[in-house]
């Protein structure tokens, strides 16, 4: 899993409206500033009903939720992007019944009742608002109707039910001055919804059993500290942690920092001190029982470093034993491993040239027939049709097409070619391209320019090319190249050679197993099953998304590998197909493609080795190699590993610069 801390943290919104740090001088950060990425800190809330069951319990990061006695949840409060809004779900004390929109006699009869079909029609859920603040909220039905409380983007909503209610509806984005009314609703006895018309924010009362408490929602951190929502600072939480020990610790601190000398008062050293002149080791009762004399002992303290910290004793160590000084490498020793011969340095590499485009030379349409006949014996014009129109298609792009152009005339004219004269012309300046009465385009009229972009060629002063171009390999017209991301274009198509049995075959290979097992395996047919080696080939490169066909005789295989399209790249032929018909079915396969990959695929447990002739195809490099049956994925990828033919290569489609350059060398190498 990649890590995302040297990713730049992005700025929360609403970043330069908050306080970046505590407003009490007296506050002092440890380390500069509150970062302004990790919100505020709440101050944690643990208030219980008499008979000690939890009532509202809220954590450090705003997080609450309250209960009712019962145990059952009335509000559930959650906070967003760094505590700094929060969302609710709010929940009535007991089930109530919900009523569809939809009538029964028009809902659908076919499903059978449902023995909880009692329950989805009874919820406590009275609603729910986002971390922004918005949503909708509902009353309990008290006999005169449901209120609710809806907050949108724009609007506050407030319906109150009964007759001396009504339906009050406030923008949002007018003034606090301007606005008067008191926008709340009583959802149930133990629940009361406020909206702040300064904050735009909404207070949520909740108060059960002598317990009262207010939740905020939506965009909390406009409050701040002036609006009843108290934030606890870093110094206010240390400042509240009491210790039964606190005293004791302060006046240890005080004198250890005051009188007291630590290194004076230290009596214990961490090292084994040595004995004084005066003094030696007395005999103990257990010295009959110790493995080694009373004088080894004596000597274990001698020569012994006395130190008091784990400092002094690397300081004193490092100076008894230094350490090894490390050699300096010399310059014979870095050339390599010649010496005394000189390193031939680098490998002589020609360094990538890359030509600058070169732009085009702009001329009119009616000036191409003048230019065309000003040509001298052995110049090539190219005149590059494009359109305004055209320039931001997908498919047929003239801004494309004029990049790739650039392209193929510099590189034609770094490699030295002087005979091509390429211009560029706008057809979208002359006329429409289909009109026969007004404005007729020169360029349709004479030339026959029927789309944009379109290419036009002139040789002594005579039209000799006029089209829109394809690429020869992999089609796709002049104006947009791209790689076709398919699997079934980007890896080889596979042909498939496995002969149908033979009956006659397989009776006089059944007679023959008999007859050399001594009747034992009489009626017994030990032979090769090609139905099911066919399928067990075919699901193998199905795994691997190979796109195959299958020949079962060799008159169709032939017929396949010459009009196959594209041709085929990967050819998996059984070992029974005679020798002769491998060698001409690989010839005609290479005529169209070349690099063509041709496998045996044997079945050495039932046929044994392989014979002459097919040992022979081996030899002469006819074949790659051999797969052994039964084929498996991991088989097939082992067989196919180094030969880059076989990889993914997934094709380009349309012109791209390689094809222009080809066109204009063929060209010019007609005249």
């Amino acid at each position: 899993m990649e890590t995302r801390i040297l990713e730049p943290r992005q700025r929360p919104a609403g970043e330069h409206l908050e306080p970046r740090k505590p407003k009490d001088p007296k506050w002092r950060a440890q380390h500069g500033d509150l970062r302004s990425d990790l919100g505020p800190m709440f101050p944690i809330v643990n208030l219980r009903y008499p008979d000690g069951a939890p009532a509202v319990q809220c954590q450090a990061d705003g997080s609450g939720v309250a209960t009712y006695p019962s145990g059952r949840k009335a509000v559930c409060v959650l906070p967003h992007h760094q505590s700094r809004r929060f969302s609710c779900l709010v929940y009535a004390r007991s089930e109530v019944p919900v009523r569809s929109a939809v009538p029964d006699e028009e809902r659908p009869k076919q499903r059978p009742p449902h023995p909880d079909d009692a329950k989805r029609r009874r919820t406590r859920h009275l609603g729910a608002l986002d971390d922004w603040g918005l949503g909708i909220l509902e009353a309990l039905d008290d006999g005169s109707g449901r209120g609710s409380y809806e907050v949108t983007a724009t609007h506050v909503t407030v319906v109150n039910p009964g007759p001396a209610g009504g339906r009050t509806r406030l923008a949002r984005a007018a003034p606090a001055a301007e606005r008067t009314e008191v926008l709340s609703l009583r959802l149930s006895p133990d629940l009361m919804v406020t909206y702040d018309l300064a904050t735009g924010t909404t207070s949520l009362d909740f108060s059960c059993g002598g317990v009262s408490y207010t939740f905020h929602i939506g965009e909390v951190w406009k409050l701040g500290s002036g609006s009843g929502l108290r934030v606890t600072r870093p110094l206010e939480v240390a400042e509240q942690i009491e210790l039964a020990s606190q005293k004791h610790l302060d006046s240890a601190n005080c004198k250890m920092e005051t009188t007291l000398k630590l290194q004076a008062t230290l009596k214990n050293s961490t090292s084994c001190p040595s004995l004084p002149a005066d003094k030696t080791l007395k005999k103990s009762h257990s010295e009959a029982t110790m493995r080694l004399p009373l004088e080894h002992f004596q000597t274990l303290s001698q020569g012994r470093l006395d130190f008091k910290q784990e400092h002094q004793l690397k300081v004193l160590t490092g100076k008894v034993h230094p350490s090894l000084a490390r050699p300096k490498i010399g310059k014979t020793m870095r050339e390599g491993y010649m010496w005394p011969a000189a390193h031939p340095g680098k490998v002589p590499v020609d360094p990538i040239r890359i030509a600058p485009p070169l732009s085009l030379e702009k001329i009119a349409s009616h000036e191409v027939e003048k230019r065309a006949g000003s040509l001298e014996a052995g110049q090539l014009l190219a005149v590059l049709v494009v359109a305004s129109w055209s320039k931001q298609s997908n498919y047929s792009s003239s801004a494309h097409a004029e990049i790739v152009a650039q392209a193929a005339w510099s590189e034609l004219k770094a490699s030295g070619e002087d005979r091509l004269i390429f211009c560029l012309t706008d057809l979208s300046e002359a006329g429409a391209i289909y009109s026969s009465t007004k404005f007729e385009n020169p360029l349709v009229v004479k030339y026959g320019v029927k789309e944009a972009p379109w290419l036009l060629l002139f040789a002594r002063g005579e039209l000799i090319f006029s089209e829109n171009p394809h690429a020869p390999r992999s089609g796709g017209g002049l104006g947009f190249a791209a790689r076709l991301r398919y699997k079934a274009f980007a890896l080889p198509q596979v042909l498939i050679v496995e002969p149908a049995p033979n009956p006659s075959a397989l009776q006089q290979q059944a007679a023959q197993v008999a007859m050399e097992s001594n009747g034992r395996l009489n009626g017994t047919q030990n032979v090769v099953n090609n139905f099911q080696l066919q399928l067990q080939t075919q699901e193998v490169l199905k795994r691997g998304g190979y796109d195959y066909e299958l020949a079962i005789t060799s008159s169709d295989a032939m017929r396949l590998a010459s009009c196959a399209q594209p041709p085929y790249g990967l050819l998996l032929c059984s070992s029974q197909v005679p020798a002769s018909a491998i060698t001409e079915l690989t010839s005609r396969m290479r005529q169209r493609n070349p690099k063509v990959l041709a496998f045996l695929c044997h079945d050495a447990k039932q046929l044994g080795g392989l014979d002459e002739a097919t040992q022979n195809l081996i030899d002469q490099q006819q074949v790659a190699g051999v797969i052994y049956r039964p084929i498996t994925r991991s088989a097939l990828q082992r067989a196919l590993r180094g030969h880059p033919e076989a990889n993914v290569q997934y094709p380009t489609c349309g012109m791209v610069k390689e094809d222009i350059v080809d066109l204009l060398k063929l060209k010019l190498g007609s005249l």
